[in-house]
């Protein structure tokens, strides 16, 4: 599968190899993470619930990699932060990267600039919260009121970009009197459950963005998110199963084995490769990009849970281990996939969306 697509414009073709300063960003990210980072330290943290790694993300921040991937004009793009994410998933990263660049890009369309230098000097974190079919928010009269069953590193966002039934968006503090979080007790990456019962005057609306944006966009972070936390669970997996000897012989000389490793390291390019795409389309202002960010949170939801299940399980008794690294990848992406939604729910909704653009044509 080659890594071209047709421009949007047609007139030429788009690669989804990274620029030369998208590749320097990753590189100092990569660099970042590796130095104050490593699987104690994640370890460690998850171990304290609620806790999340505040002196990696001021790192991060100082460094200027924040501001960069908020930036919309120095060509980074969604492509760039799709890169970073790929590794800040595949390091477990504790660190709320994802939901603060994607809320940023949407004030930023909304014209609330105060709260954007915030969060790209790391002063400020933030998370969409988007329900779920099995939840709601609605206003009534002058209150917000509802219930947002998982957003993911909740626990370390100061802020929450809420989505309601109406497709309106809506900036809060997280500490507004009325909005009420629980931990998600199988979560490792600081979800939380949010309870909302506001006034609406302690909100900021968004005027000029809705709901379709930012879900496209929050689908298409996550999936790139859980696309590095299964590219490293693979390569774990090979390690594990290329050392650990049965019978005389190592794992991976099974035919079983190897045939399930296989399925895994291309699940996990289907996801890289659609996840660069929803990404390439974004940068590019097509109209396919919130199709393109459904058809990755699909590859998500399918191939991830795929992926992890595999990789848990040729690790054989280890892998239900809960002090062996290999769970946390598991936890992570399964996450992530119920965040997204159920794939037979996320097929349904691109069905949706195929027939109504063949019917406007």
């Amino acid at each position: 599968m080659r890594e071209t697509q047709t421009a949007a414009d047609g007139t030429g073709e788009m690669t989804f190899h990274p620029t030369d300063l998208q590749a320097e960003l990753v590189e100092l990210v990569t660099a970042i993470i590796d130095k104050q980072s490593g699987d104690e330290r994640v370890a460690a943290l998850d171990a304290e619930v609620g806790s999340w790694d505040e002196a990696l993300y001021a790192s991060l921040a100082e460094a200027g990699v924040i501001g960069a991937l908020i930036d919309g004009d120095d060509g980074l793009g969604m492509i760039g932060l799709s890169l970073c994410l790929i590794e800040v998933g595949a390091r477990l990263a504790r660190i709320p990267l994802a939901g603060s660049v994607v809320t940023a890009l949407i004030l930023s369309e909304a014209g609330l600039s105060e709260s954007v230098e915030a969060m790209a000097a790391g002063t400020m974190t933030a998370v969409p919260a988007l329900p779920s079919r099995l939840h709601s928010v609605a206003r009534t009269g002058d209150r917000l009121q509802g219930r947002v069953g998982i957003v993911p590193t909740g626990a370390a966002a100061s802020h929450l970009l809420i989505a309601d039934d109406d497709d309106r968006l809506w900036f809060v503090a997280k500490e507004t009197p009325g909005i009420s979080t629980a931990p998600m007790g199988f979560s490792y990456d600081n979800g939380v459950a949010v309870t909302i019962d506001i006034s609406i005057e302690d909100c900021q609306r968004l005027d000029g963005v809705g709901r379709d944006e930012l879900e496209g966009r929050w689908r298409t972070a996550l999936s790139a998110v859980a696309v590095g936390a299964c590219r490293e669970a693979v390569a774990r997996t090979a390690k594990y199963t290329s050392e650990r000897v049965q019978f005389g012989k190592p794992l991976s000389s099974k035919q079983g084995v190897l045939h399930r490793a296989a399925d895994a390291h291309i699940d996990t390019e289907c996801m890289r490769l659609t996840t660069l795409n929803a990404a390439s389309l974004y940068d590019a202002g097509d109209a396919g990009a919130a199709r393109a960010g459904l058809e990755a949170a699909w590859w998500t939801a399918t191939g991830g849970s795929r992926v992890v299940h595999a990789t848990q399980h040729l690790h054989g008794g280890m892998g239900a281990d809960l002090d062996n690294h290999i769970h946390r990848f598991f936890v992570l992406v399964r996450e992530i996939g119920i965040v997204l939604g159920a794939a037979d729910a996320l097929l349904e909704e691109l069905g949706s969306d195929i027939v109504d653009h063949a019917r406007e044509e």
